[in-house]
């Protein structure tokens, strides 16, 4: 998931217990932004039919990879594969848990509808925004094609495999703006952790 958006500098900024306020303090941040990208990004680990049910309506056009786990019966081969989950029934969905999931689509169009289809259920899932930072290099500020906004819905790992009760606004800048650059913008955009 946004390798690229992983190769700066990466400082968590804010952690709640409320998906609407990770969300609220994502998107004050992302208003910073110089440049927003035309995309965000989705990454999240799907472990019951009824989440990949929702997922898939809140996002028809998503990928879905099932990858078996080391030393598990394969259902589609042993290097995994793509289902399509539109046309399987429940059974046959199940016997491809888990799945990853990964879409891209505008900002502002989706992400409500990817909240609420995840509910409180467990399953991790990351948004990303990416972006450039304005520079302010008088405040330790320097934008690179790197940067962006993460928010970790249900967790504050970077494995969408490893679920948390809380959700984390990450800031992703360039190695050279490090710690004093994040600490501008969460103080510009008023987050605190």
């Amino acid at each position: 998931m946004c390798e690229d958006c992983l190769a700066g500098y990466t400082r968590c900024v804010h952690v709640t217990a409320d998906a609407a306020d990770a969300y609220r303090q994502a998107m004050r941040l992302c208003a910073l932004m110089e440049l927003r990208g035309e995309e965000a990004e989705l990454l999240t680990h799907l472990e019951s039919v009824d989440v990949v049910r929702r997922m898939a309506a809140a996002l028809p056009n998503s990928r879905f990879v099932h990858r078996p786990y080391r030393g598990a019966r394969p259902s589609c081969g042993v290097g995994g594969c793509e289902p399509d989950v539109s046309v399987m029934d429940d059974r046959e969905l199940e016997a491809h848990l888990p799945l990853e999931m990964s879409a891209r689509f505008a900002p502002g169009t989706a992400e409500g509808r990817v909240v609420a289809a995840l509910g409180d259920n467990g399953n991790a899932a990351f948004l990303v925004w990416s972006g450039r930072w304005p520079d302010r290099p008088e405040h330790g500020l320097h934008g690179s094609r790197h940067d962006a906004v993460q928010v970790a819905f249900l967790g504050d790992h970077s494995d969408p495999a490893l679920p948390s009760g809380r959700h984390a606004v990450h800031v992703h800048v360039s190695k050279e703006s490090g710690h004093r650059g994040v600490a501008y913008l969460a103080a510009q955009a008023e987050v605190h952790p």
